[in-house]
């Protein structure tokens, strides 16, 4: 699924720093999730982030040595502020000073992805749709005349860019954020049923009705925004707890520690990889707790790059061991990847899953194998929608020549290319096309990989 242009287009880099201790959430929650960041001022704007996700991984090509593995990314809420120091430069300590972007993120989520000694690290980051389980929440606080309401467990973009209330006597009245994810009213409510309008900072309107009383939290029965945006699957492991048996696979991607997708990878069922065409797309998945609570680790999320095949097993049903048959969506994930969502003894756990954008270090690489007059293209490091529609390779002494799908992620030509300089025009399934010149010396032989200068953006 494609997600919103002005959510996913951007990687930013900014450092980051390990949330020790942390003071009363700015956003008004109470803690209970480990992957929490407390934003400097640049990104908390005034509250209006307050419930928005962030996908985030170490900076690996700022040559830090603090960054933990290769593809490894944490999807973090922001629940906080985090203060300017005026007192300290913003190079050093005053990290959360305008206008630094900055992370003050929760141990176990910093730890996620950057090592404990580093302290800071430089990463990227992009805003991401929020999983959510249940509906919009509203808490109502004050007293006589004055209602303060915290909007929380809001899915989507997270985060509420207006709200109005409409009481059983009382006409429908325009709320003001007064800190954080809590709106006011001065409309006196006590004692009548409330009606919310809620807009959130992308997506349409969530009308929903309740019952007011004073300091309880009533959980609504409507689906958050993006409800529709999620798929219901399954999800399993295999590859050890380093994930060394996941290496090779069907998209033919080899080493993956090397190849930069690291143990955060998956293999998908028949229905999900489509003859390799998923070769590298990025998924955004969650255990869905509202089905198997006991084995889900609430509030997490992990993003995995597609990498292999789960193939059918036809001798087994379905529903029991034949997981990975049509027409179930189910991915078989690297251990550590499936670890940080569920608990290990479960062995298998119902998911919600989406596509999202995939974010690499440098630009898109192309691997030449083959002998000959046969040619086949490896091309790894795709960002944005993470794979390859189709291809083309122009030689010094050619055309165009259009490229065939072989195998997974490998695209193969039957001309004689060798000894000419190669460029290549190549498409994403997100519909953009590059177009790199010379991405390829004269000089290049069979095995060796080429990187390009260029970079997908969706």
């Amino acid at each position: 699924m494609k997600m919103p242009k002005y959510l996913a287009a951007f990687a930013i880099a900014v450092d980051v720093v390990a949330l020790l201790a942390a003071p009363a959430p700015a956003a008004g929650w109470s803690s209970g999730s480990a992957t929490t960041a407390a934003l400097s001022t640049a990104l908390f704007n005034n509250g209006a982030s307050c419930g928005q996700c962030y996908q985030i991984a170490c900076d690996t090509g700022a040559n830090t040595p603090y960054c933990r593995a290769p593809g490894a990314t944490v999807t973090i809420t922001a629940t906080n502020l985090c203060p300017p120091n005026p007192s300290l430069p913003s190079n050093d300590g005053g990290w959360c000073n305008p206008p630094r972007a900055h992370f003050d993120m929760a141990q176990p989520a910093w730890e996620a992805i950057g090592l404990y000694q580093g302290g800071i690290i430089p990463v990227l980051y992009q805003r991401v749709p929020c999983a959510r389980m249940g509906g919009v929440r509203f808490t109502v606080r004050g007293f006589n005349y004055f209602e303060l309401v915290l909007i929380s467990n809001v899915g989507g973009s997270g985060s509420v860019a207006s709200a109005w209330v409409k009481g059983t006597v009382t006409d429908r009245a325009p709320m003001s954020r007064n800190w954080g994810a809590n709106w006011q009213s001065f409309a006196g409510l006590a004692g009548q049923a409330l009606t919310f309008g809620v807009t959130s900072t992308e997506m349409g309107h969530i009308p929903a009705t309740m019952s007011a009383r004073y300091l309880v939290v009533l959980a609504l029965c409507v689906t958050s925004a993006t409800a529709g945006d999620w798929i219901a699957g399954t999800a399993t492991f295999y590859g050890g707890k380093d994930a060394s048996g996941t290496m090779g696979g069907a998209c033919g991607y080899g080493n993956l520690y090397t190849q930069g997708y690291g143990v955060y990878n998956a293999a998908l069922s028949s229905v999900l990889f489509n003859d390799g065409a998923s070769c590298g797309q990025c998924y955004l998945i969650m255990c869905d707790s509202s089905k198997t609570p006991e084995w889900c680790k609430a509030g997490t999320a992990v993003t995995i790059t597609a990498t292999n095949l789960c193939p059918p097993n036809w001798a087994l049903p379905n529903n029991n061991g034949g997981w990975c048959n049509p027409p179930r969506p189910h991915f078989d994930m690297a251990q550590p990847a499936w670890e940080t969502i569920g608990i290990y003894r479960a062995g298998i756990v119902p998911i919600l899953f989406q596509q999202v954008k995939c974010w690499k270090q440098g630009g898109v690489r192309f691997t030449i194998l083959g002998f000959n007059y046969f040619e086949l293209f490896l091309v790894t490091n795709v960002a944005g929608s993470g794979s390859i529609k189709s291809m083309s390779v122009k030689g010094t002494n050619t055309g165009w020549i259009t490229l065939t799908r072989n195998w997974g992620a490998n695209w193969q030509c039957n001309s004689a290319l060798v000894g000419q300089a190669l460029s290549f025009q190549v498409t994403s399934t997100g519909g953009q096309t590059l177009y790199i010149d010379n991405a390829v010396p004269d000089w290049w032989k069979f095995g060796t990989t080429f990187t390009s200068n260029q970079q997908f953006d969706h």
